[in-house]
C-alpha cells in the first residue's frame, strides 16, 4: 500500500457535502487524512472538523483560496505521497500502485485527462488534480499559487505536464465532484473564468521562462477559449487543419 497523505482544504462547505466527504474517506482509511481549515466561521463545519479522527491544522489568517490551505496541508504532511480532495467532494477509490509520477483521478462530469497535454489545457481548462496522486516533492516543486488571479489547479497541472512528467489516469471514476449554487464556478460569469485562464497562462510562461514566441502563441490559444469557450479545442483543430 502507498503512504498517501489526503489533504482536504476547507472553508465554510455546506455541511452535508462535508459530512459525506469525510465518511467516504473514513471508508477508504488511507495513511493520513489532513484537513486544513483556512479560518471557517461556521462552528458546526469547525466541529466536524476537530471531532473526525483526522488531523486538524488551521490556516494563520483567512486567504480565501485554498492555495494557502493546500500548501500548509503539504508541509506538515507525513506520507511519501499526497492527493487533493475538495471538502464538497467524495474520494470512491485511491490507486494503489504508482507506475508514473502522477496517478490521475478519474471524475464524474469531467472529460478525463487521457492524453492530456499543455495546449488541450489551455484551449478546454477543466479540473484534472482533485483525486490525483503524486509523490509529495512533485507538489513541492510546483507549490499551489495562493491568489485569487490564477486557477491554482490548472497552473499546476501546466507545470506538471510541461516538464513531462510521466502520468496514468484512473481506470474508472472515482471521484465524485459536486456542483452547488456556492461553488466558485457559479459565483462569477463565464468570461470572468475565461479571462482568469488568459492570466493562469500567463503566469504559467512566467514561472516556466516559456520562449517568448511560444509564450505568445499559448496566450492566442488562452484567447480563443476566451472567444469561443468550450468550442475552442474544436475551432483550433479546424484552423490547423486548414492551415496545413
Amino acid at each position: 500500500m502507498l503512504n498517501i497523505s489526503v489533504i482536504v482544504p476547507f472553508y465554510n462547505p455546506p455541511i452535508h457535502l462535508f459530512a459525506e466527504c469525510l465518511r467516504a474517506l473514513k471508508r477508504l482509511n488511507p495513511f493520513e487524512v489532513v484537513l486544513v481549515d483556512d479560518c471557517s466561521d461556521d462552528d458546526r463545519v469547525v466541529l466536524l472538523a476537530k471531532r473526525s479522527g483526522f488531523r486538524y491544522i488551521k490556516t494563520p489568517y483567512q486567504s480565501g483560496y485554498d492555495g494557502l490551505p493546500f500548501n500548509l496541508g503539504i508541509q506538515k504532511a507525513k506520507g511519501e505521497y499526497i492527493c487533493r480532495v475538495d471538502s464538497d467532494d467524495v474520494l470512491l477509490e485511491l490507486s494503489e500502485t504508482m507506475d508514473a509520477d502522477i496517478h490521475f483521478g478519474r471524475l464524474n462530469r469531467v472529460k478525463a485527462p487521457v492524453g492530456i497535454n499543455v495546449e488541450e489545457l489551455i484551449l478546454a481548462p477543466r479540473a484534472i488534480i482533485n483525486g490525483m496522486v503524486a509523490k509529495r516533492d512533485v507538489f513541492l516543486r510546483y507549490p499551489m499559487a495562493e491568489d485569487a488571479n490564477v486557477y491554482s489547479d490548472v497552473l499546476f497541472a501546466l507545470r506538471v505536464l510541461h516538464n513531462h512528467h510521466t502520468y496514468s489516469v484512473h481506470s474508472k471514476v472515482n471521484y465524485i465532484y459536486h456542483k452547488h449554487p456556492a461553488s466558485i464556478q457559479n459565483s462569477k460569469p463565464n468570461f470572468h473564468h475565461r479571462m482568469r485562464q488568459v492570466q493562469t497562462v500567463a503566469r504559467f510562461c512566467q514561472l516556466e521562462n516559456i520562449e517568448p514566441s511560444q509564450a505568445i502563441r499559448y496566450l492566442e490559444m488562452a484567447m480563443q477559449n476566451v472567444r469561443y469557450g468550450s468550442d475552442s479545442l474544436k475551432i483550433h483543430q479546424h484552423l490547423f487543419i486548414e492551415s496545413s
